[in-house]
């Protein structure tokens, strides 16, 4: 296990704000011993109560997987994945994956097939950022687009992200760069052009 234990000595440390419609700050450590909870609460100024001080909760592993306050608090700020996730470590379940090398893991994604890659962008944010990141599509797009690499298209590709060329169709690609090498002024109205594809907003909001 000491593997996969980062510099801070933590298997888990995640900090992020509580979801809807709570807005609290809170933070979940876990150690080879111990799981640890710190709650910023935040109270909104229309609503009464005043000011409410930061606590924190402190398990070993043994008493975790009976102490539902503390479940209670991890399903109401980070969601019923996360607490699955933490009773899975407090059972001695190491989700080995997310905690491997960016680079490693670049490499099993490239090896996916773009249905896969989707549904891996869905796991977590962690995998979402990663899926969407212009590495992997620039990869996706050398490998599965039939059209050529240019210096333009790279340039477009900055502009536009490599996930939204491999989503548009020749033609429209190919009025983008055409767009590229005209003077302003040869340029159609504003509107003249639809870039994204109908297919590619769908990806989008996947």
């Amino acid at each position: 296990m000491d593997a996969w234990i980062d510099k801070h000595g933590a298997l888990v440390d995640h900090p992020d704000v509580a979801t809807p419609p709570s807005k609290d700050f809170y933070h979940i450590f876990v150690t080879r011993k111990e799981f640890i909870l710190r709650v910023w609460k935040i109270v909104p100024p229309t609503r009464g109560g005043g000011r409410s001080d930061p606590f924190e909760l402190k398990d070993d592993y043994a008493d975790f997987k009976d102490d539902d306050k503390f479940h209670s608090e991890v399903q109401r700020l980070a969601g019923t994945n996360m607490l699955d996730y933490l009773t899975k470590i407090a059972e001695g379940e190491l989700d080995y994956l997310p905690r491997l090398p960016k680079k490693v893991l670049t490499k099993i994604i490239l090896n996916l097939q773009l249905e896969d890659v989707s549904h891996m962008s869905r796991v977590n944010k962690q995998f979402r950022e990663l899926c969407n990141s212009c590495e992997i599509w620039e990869n996706i797009y050398r490998r599965y687009s039939e059209t050529p690499i240019t210096p333009e298209l790279e340039e477009l590709a900055k502009d536009k992200s490599w996930k939204r060329l491999f989503f548009t169709n020749k033609l429209q690609l190919q009025m983008q760069l055409r767009r590229m090498k005209l003077n302003p002024e040869d340029l159609p109205p504003a509107g003249g052009y639809a870039f994204i594809t109908h297919q590619e907003e769908e990806q989008e909001q996947q």
